[in-house]
């Protein structure tokens, strides 16, 4: 594994990274794959993760799985080209230190969030980021803290262990060997519990918001009632495109008990507007996002963005626990918030993790300077293009269930599998039909969201990216008529579905 390192911050005497033992665009394609588990990991012989992704440009790959993993756009990769060859000095140029280069990619993201860089943590993933959040809120309080989880089937599968303190893997990002399930060192189990939250009922139906929101606070005001204090997630986008808690809500939680209720916006997705993200940082929420889903950027980028008072609140309050050193490097956090967290840190920095940031900027970026109207405006007829393929398609249907306006929101469109006489599809049949779609057989590689379980049946999701909206965009700005703008994409969909059409007879029988 390539993990982090313990270089000093000068880095000008690496050349050797970029030297002789590879090409240099072999050696940025491992780098993006470093520095995280083995999710990430490349096969040797395809060169795909667990994903199914790459981290070199694949300009012939179908992709609409954001909700899952991406392979790296051209865009991205050249732009950590850049970056990696500024690094480390090999264009010319003197070689950026590293704590510069960091601290430039936390304030892009602060930008976009209405955050100092300052108040950036970076983390090699949503999950690693549940840990940090925990880390904090447990140096904050002198309580026992209740964290109140929503969704966790709809969020990452480490997310329950992560949130109850414990090592969610047998290996953590930055290369330590872990016992999974046990509690990180200098956390105890008896000050931590966990409450969940469903977003949906059994039969796979969402629930209605003010159901949610009466549960939620009930617990919350039960935990104060028992002298705990609570880590409150709003879950902003589901794997399936839903919404949890409302913010109104969150804000009427945070304010029962000020200072012993801590509020963290899961955007992990990043598909809500940054105007939303900015409004959250100003009400004293926490907020955490990553590169690696709605941006298409490379798996395993993520980042908890702290809101200045918190950050403060840190300075005057005992350190973090000693085994969050496995999870987070010295360069992930700017030198004032080092300074008040006063823990050791294990790595000096996590190169891949920046790099796949990198990566995500670049469409991060550009999408910033497209309209919201505009954006919902693709955003509809993206959906609206995959709807239309949908009904044509023995094998998948859009549930009943599953329309509403998030759909449209999040850009995230569910396909519910069917088998045969509309009858729900199992799990397996789904698993295989995705895996059949990510081979080169039958038509172009493709992707999709991973499949998830929605009560007795089971969905494969298509969703737009940022680089689709950024490429719409683009389109229009050359002269393009809307209709010949979306082409591109309405021939994509048509491959795509093309080739599900092919494989639903061949793998009916399974």
């Amino acid at each position: 594994m390539i993990a982090a390192t313990k270089m000093t911050d000068d880095a000008s005497d690496d050349h050797g990274l970029l030297g002789d033992r590879a090409s240099a665009g072999h050696a940025l394609s491992l780098l993006l794959s470093a520095g995280g588990d083995g999710r990430i990991q490349p096969d040797p012989e395809t060169g795909r993760n667990r994903y199914g992704t790459r981290t070199i440009p694949s300009a012939s790959e179908i992709s609409f799985a954001s909700t899952t993993a991406s392979n790296v756009s051209s865009q991205g990769f050249a732009a950590a080209d850049g970056q990696l060859k500024r690094l480390f000095g090999v264009d010319g140029s003197h070689a950026v230190a590293m704590d510069q280069w960091f601290a430039e990619i936390r304030d892009r993201i602060g930008r976009h969030l209405g955050c100092p860089g300052s108040g950036i943590v970076l983390a090699a993933s949503g999950t690693d980021v549940e840990l940090l959040a925990l880390g904090l809120t447990l140096a904050l309080s002198k309580r026992p803290v209740t964290n109140i989880l929503i969704a966790p089937e709809e969020t990452g599968s480490g997310i329950p262990r992560a949130a109850a303190g414990r090592h969610f893997a047998d290996a953590t990002a930055l290369g330590y060997r872990v016992d999974a399930g046990e509690m990180l060192d200098g956390i105890s189990a008896d000050r931590i519990e966990v409450r969940t939250v469903a977003i949906r009922n059994d039969a796979g139906q969402a629930r209605g918001a003010d159901d949610i929101d009466r549960d939620v606070i009930a617990l919350a005001e039960d935990a104060l009632k028992r002298d705990r204090d609570v880590l409150l997630h709003v879950l902003d986008t589901s794997k399936t495109g839903l919404t949890a808690v409302t913010r109104a809500a969150a804000r009427h939680v945070a304010g029962l008990a000020p200072g012993r209720v801590r509020v963290l916006v899961d955007a992990c997705q990043f598909r809500c507007g940054s105007a939303d993200l900015r409004r959250d940082i100003a009400d004293g929420f926490l907020v955490a996002v990553t590169g690696s889903k709605f941006l298409a950027g490379p798996p395993f980028a993520g980042a908890l963005a702290l809101p200045p008072a918190l950050a403060d609140e840190l300075a005057v309050t005992a350190p973090l626990a000693t085994g969050l050193s496995h999870y987070t490097a010295l360069h992930d956090w700017s030198a004032l918030m080092r300074g008040r967290t006063e823990l050791e840190f294990g790595s000096h920095f996590n190169l891949g993790l920046g790099l796949r940031w990198i990566a995500a900027l670049e469409q991060l970026d550009p999408l910033a300077a497209v309209g919201a109207d505009l954006q919902r405006k693709i955003r509809q007829a993206f959906a609206d293009l995959v709807r239309l393929r949908a009904a044509r398609l023995d094998g998948a249907l859009i549930h009943a269930d599953d329309e509403g306006d998030h759909i449209v929101d999040r850009a995230i469109v569910p396909l519910t599998i069917t088998k045969g006489s509309d009858a729900f599809a199992s799990l397996a049949y789904t698993q295989r039909l995705h895996r059949s779609l990510r081979e080169d057989v039958a038509g172009p590689v493709c992707h999709v969201g991973q499949a998830v379980n929605l009560g007795s049946r089971t969905i494969l999701r298509i969703a737009a990216s940022a680089t689709d909206i950024n490429a719409v965009s683009a389109r229009l700005a050359e002269g393009d008529i809307f209709d010949r703008a979306m082409q591109p994409i309405a021939d994509d969909l048509d491959r795509l579905f093309d080739k599900w059409a092919i494989l639903s007879r061949s793998v009916r029988g399974v």
